[in-house]
């Protein structure tokens, strides 16, 4: 048995979801998108789960405009099955990200999904606006699938890009992710980034909470430390 990493085409947009939801159905910030969605409305594109729908739907028309995203999917060989999957954006040129908003949500649950994602946007926006580099949105392996070195084929796939085009890779990673990052080389960003307890669970009232450390790395190819924005330390 063997994979491969190829270009996600666009009747793989369901699949590649799957794979994403499957491996991140109990992240706060999936649940907090989806407040509503069960594990199966999430993991499985034939539900009839609306949201889950109009994401897919959605999707199909950003790969449309987007001049810069680009999705990745691995192929389990023998089966031909998407098994992981990964989302990057590459500025060959000053990047020009806006920040977006969580339109399909309203009053407490929309307020909950923007302070876990607001975090997430205000680094971004501190140390790469207008910065040439690549932006490592998300790497999911399906958990059927996991430790079976599928996350190295993703990663060094992105590699290669930023050694091609001389650009830094910025990744916000999960607790999960750590290890890979740094087996591959990734070093550790100064700036810190803090999921709060209340925000990561707003329902418990009573017991032990805490806050939540996201990770951030930066890979960076032979010569770009030099070309690393003055609002990027490393730690």
């Amino acid at each position: 048995m063997g994979f491969v990493v190829l270009p996600a085409l666009v009747p793989d947009i369901s699949a590649v979801y799957d794979v994403h939801f499957a491996a991140f159905k109990d992240s706060p910030i999936t649940r907090a998108l989806f407040p509503s969605a069960t594990e199966k409305d999430l993991t499985d594109s034939t539900s009839e789960f609306r949201r889950r729908q109009a994401h897919t739907g959605h999707v199909s028309e950003y790969w449309k405009t987007s001049a810069t995203q680009y999705t990745l999917k691995c192929v389990d060989t023998d089966t031909n099955k998407i098994v992981g999957m990964a989302l990057f954006d590459v500025y060959i040129t000053p990047s020009d990200w806006k920040r977006g908003e969580i339109g399909w949500l309203e009053g407490k649950e929309r307020e909950r999904a923007e302070a876990l994602v607001k975090p997430l946007w205000d680094a971004r926006e501190k140390l790469w606006l207008n910065e040439r580099y690549v932006y490592c949105h998300v790497m999911a392996v399906h958990p059927d699938y996991q430790r079976r070195g599928i996350g190295e084929l993703l990663f060094k796939y992105e590699m290669d890009i930023c050694r091609q085009a001389g650009l830094p890779m910025y990744i916000e990673s999960s607790k999960q992710g750590i290890k890979l990052y740094e087996k591959m080389g990734s070093r550790r960003l100064k700036e810190k980034l803090v999921h709060k307890s209340e925000d990561i669970t707003p329902e418990k009232t009573n017991g032990a909470r805490e806050d939540q450390e996201l990770p951030l790395f930066v890979w960076l190819p032979e010569g770009a430390e030099k070309r690393l924005p003055k609002s990027v330390e490393l730690a």
